[in-house]
């Protein structure tokens, strides 16, 4: 089966480092697939992290479903240190969610959109 995007987390690196490892580790936990692009061009302080998955529909809904759970994991710890998540979901075809101001049911319905 082909892997198809499921989606970019953009990451202001105001972020600690070792904040942005510990989602990394939460989504490598969850088997999520993630990679660092090399060639993309975004703005010097971001760091972006690609997620893909298989192109199967039941399993894309499962890994879609693992991945909300590692944000909204991820973004709960910060905020129990005090710590906004200043970052974004990106998908081409929708427009971009805020991680600051989204509730953890808009990032489940984000990533479960086709």
């Amino acid at each position: 089966m082909s892997e198809i995007l499921l989606c970019s987390i953009v990451i202001s690196s105001q972020l600690p480092p070792d904040e942005i490892e510990y989602l990394e580790t939460l989504l490598g936990m969850s088997s999520i697939k993630l990679q660092k692009p090399l060639n993309r061009v975004i703005g010097v302080d971001d760091i972006v992290l690609v997620i893909s998955g298989v192109a199967a529909t039941a399993q894309l809904v499962d890994y879609s479903i693992k991945t909300a759970k590692a944000i909204n994991n991820w973004r709960r710890k910060l905020r129990e240190k005090g710590i906004e998540p200043k970052g974004k979901l990106e998908q081409p075809k929708r427009p971009p969610l805020d991680l600051s101001t989204a509730t953890d049911e808009e990032i489940e319905e984000w990533l479960s959109q086709k």
